[in-house]
């Protein structure tokens, strides 16, 4: 059973677990599923696992921490240890497909935003078509590594206390920072590249050409089916 049919599976199974048993076990699938390094199969499995063997504790009456313990991070930590890294083959058919996406959501984007102004006002519609990938490669770099550092924290915030100042202040220190990044950072590319005129309608083609292709790499490669 692949990854996706395995996460399909669980979200069913889970709901046999009492509301104790079931926030435990929430809070280690999180945990598990927030490590970026481990094979998403192999982790998917881990958690059918260590589901089942508490669905069946529970049928004995017991709770989840007669099953694993008081220190479930730690015991998380060891399970992992022991998971295969994700095959670098996957992780470049997701890459590939986020890389699409992004592009899509992009250039759709500016290409609204360049109609819109140029309608208010004249306003000059040329493209550099290496500016636009040079300053898409940033922008993309700077979302992973968003995506990256808050998948890190909300693996070491799930055990911790709430503190929803520090939690917000976390968050601000790593969304604000990309958000300033992604506006100045491009202005500072200088134009080249050949060039295009009539830039907003052409954006809008290339980011629904590149939705369309992100929805076929999708169905073929069955990146986000479940």
């Amino acid at each position: 059973m692949n990854a996706k049919k395995l996460i399909r599976l669980n979200n069913k199974k889970r709901k046999e677990l009492s509301k104790e048993n079931e926030e435990y076990y929430s809070n280690m699938l999180i945990y598990i599923r927030t490590n970026v390094t481990a094979s998403e199969q192999q982790s998917e499995e881990l958690l059918m696992e260590l589901l089942d063997h508490l669905i069946e504790a529970q049928a004995e009456g017991k709770r989840a921490e007669d099953v694993f313990g008081d220190n479930p991070s730690a015991y998380c930590d060891e399970m992992l240890k022991q998971l295969p890294k994700e095959p670098g083959k996957s992780t470049l058919f997701f890459i590939g497909f986020l890389l699409l996406q992004l592009a899509s959501i992009f250039a759709i984007v500016n290409g609204i935003g360049d109609i819109i102004i140029h309608f208010i006002r004249d306003s000059n519609q040329t493209v550099y078509v290496g500016t636009a990938v040079v300053t898409f490669f940033i922008v993309a770099a700077i979302i992973f590594l968003d995506v990256f550092l808050i998948l890190k924290w909300l693996q070491k915030s799930v055990y911790k206390v709430p503190n929803k100042v520090k939690d917000f202040l976390t968050l601000f220190f790593i969304i604000t920072p990309s958000i300033i990044g992604m506006i100045f950072i491009p202005k500072f590319i200088p134009p080249f590249g050949y060039t295009i005129e009539v830039g907003g309608f052409l954006y809008l083609l290339v980011g629904r050409a590149a939705f369309i292709i992100s929805k076929l790499f999708d169905r073929k490669y069955q990146i986000t089916k479940v």
